[in-house]
């Protein structure tokens, strides 16, 4: 009977410390995993003491890609032939655009519709006297020094509704993104400086938050005079590029002690 009880004993034994280690095995993974999520901003416990930071980042350059919008408008009784009066007009200035050197991929159609129009009397009910059919289509320019000479050809072309030119960036989240890094660079140098004038350890980022990144076009011009004058000569109007800030505001929170 004693030699029963002592093999039970020593089961149950194993089977504890089995339990313990499988106990501690989980608490270790459950430590770690609690670490980690500390890491993250805003994770863990709220914190009781912050203080916030606001930093800004400056980019200024000249901006390399324009975009002009125009629509071309046309009523006939039918669908069919406003169609043909706006696709002539599109061809035509399409054909004028390339000569300038604009790539047919550089040239985009943004919307297309057609709406019956009605004339409308006292009294009367709504005549439907035909159909109006619009194109708008926008026209990017990678090349600047083509600005005016786009400008000038959609003019002669009798386009009335224009938009732009629009002056701007081929790859806007890269420019975005440097003045970001260099708006927190700002707001990471003061919350050190400003932790070291309060005696205080900056712990861990609480909250982060960016206002988001801005263009603000500045007054330069970027083409010379010879050029602006056979602009003038060829009867296109005379555009200022000029350079443009970028501008970017973010603000940090940081729990110290």
């Amino acid at each position: 009977m004693n030699e029963f009880t002592q093999q039970h004993k020593t089961v149950f034994v194993r089977l504890g410390i089995a339990v313990l280690v499988l106990l501690g095995l989980f608490l270790l993974v459950a430590t770690v995993a609690k670490l980690k999520e500390y890491r993250y901003i805003g994770s863990g416990t709220p914190s009781g003491n912050t203080i916030s930071v606001t930093g800004q980042g400056n980019v200024e350059r000249a901006p390399d890609t324009a975009r002009i919008s125009f629509t071309v408008r046309n009523e006939a009784k039918d669908v069919a032939s406003a169609q043909k009066v706006v696709s002539d007009k599109i061809d035509t200035i399409t054909a004028h655009l390339k000569d300038a050197g604009i790539d047919k991929d550089d040239v985009t159609t943004e919307r297309y519709s057609s709406n019956p129009q009605y004339t409308y009397s006292n009294n009367t009910a709504p005549v439907l006297r035909g159909y109006e059919v619009s194109q708008m289509v926008t026209v990017k320019i990678s090349d600047l020094a083509l600005v005016e000479s786009v400008a000038g050809i959609l003019g002669r072309d009798g386009v009335t509704d224009m938009q732009g030119p629009n002056f701007g960036f081929d790859d806007d989240k890269k420019v975005a993104r440097e003045a970001r890094e260099a708006a927190i660079k700002d707001a990471k140098e003061q919350a050190k400086k400003l932790a070291a004038d309060l005696g205080v350890d900056l712990v861990r980022i609480v909250s982060f938050n960016e206002s988001g990144a801005n263009s603000v076009p500045s007054p330069m011009y970027a083409r010379n005079e010879m050029m602006m004058a056979q602009d003038a000569k060829a009867g296109n109007p005379i555009i200022p590029v000029g350079n443009t800030d970028i501008v970017s505001t973010v603000t940090i929170v940081y729990e110290i002690r």
